[in-house]
């Protein structure tokens, strides 16, 4: 982020609470904890909209993509024109890799597990670990330098830091076609 960023960033500071702009300056500015901790202790009240789309992606998307039973009911949620659009063989692979990392719960790698099968890994021709490895893991092919950006492996160490990325899973730029 460059200096001049920075300085508009800064007259954000008397935004009214719960603003957007808010939201920005204490993203840049606060302590990484304490945003999290404003923002993402009960993203259910403070980051409301997000939430429930995070929520509803489980019910509408993810829930049937791990239910062989409910796979077309998935395939037609989501808009693919067969089945086989979806990469069932990649969710699980990845899906199952992810049981080990104890930072996630079971809706987040089923989250993420669903994102393989969709092609995100691919079309982005990054690995999963690589991916947590990355400032710009919401969208890995914009190439961010100076940012404040945090890597996933980073933020998951962060208490609250799963809530974050709860939240932002449902709205990364992949997800728009």
């Amino acid at each position: 982020m460059t200096d001049n960023e920075k300085n508009k960033i800064k007259s954000y500071k008397d935004y009214p609470e719960g603003s957007g702009k808010k939201g920005i300056y204490d993203y840049v500015f606060l302590p990484f904890q304490e945003y999290l901790i404003k923002y993402y202790k009960v993203p259910s009240e403070t980051r409301k909209i997000s939430w429930d789309r995070f929520q509803k992606w489980q019910q509408k998307y993810i829930e049937p993509a791990f239910d062989e039973s409910r796979h077309e009911e998935m395939i037609n949620n989501f808009g693919y024109v067969s089945i086989d659009k979806h990469d069932f063989k990649s969710q699980y692979a990845i899906y199952d890799k992810l049981k080990s990392d104890k930072r996630l719960d079971e809706e987040t790698r089923m989250f993420i597990g669903f994102m393989a099968g969709a092609g995100f890994f691919k079309n982005y021709k990054i690995s999963l670990e690589g991916w947590f490895e990355i400032e710009n893991w919401s969208n890995p092919s914009v190439n961010l330098e100076n940012t404040n950006g945090r890597k996933l492996n980073d933020i998951l160490d962060y208490e609250y830091g799963l809530n974050f990325l709860k939240v932002d899973l449902s709205q990364i730029p992949f997800w728009k076609r």
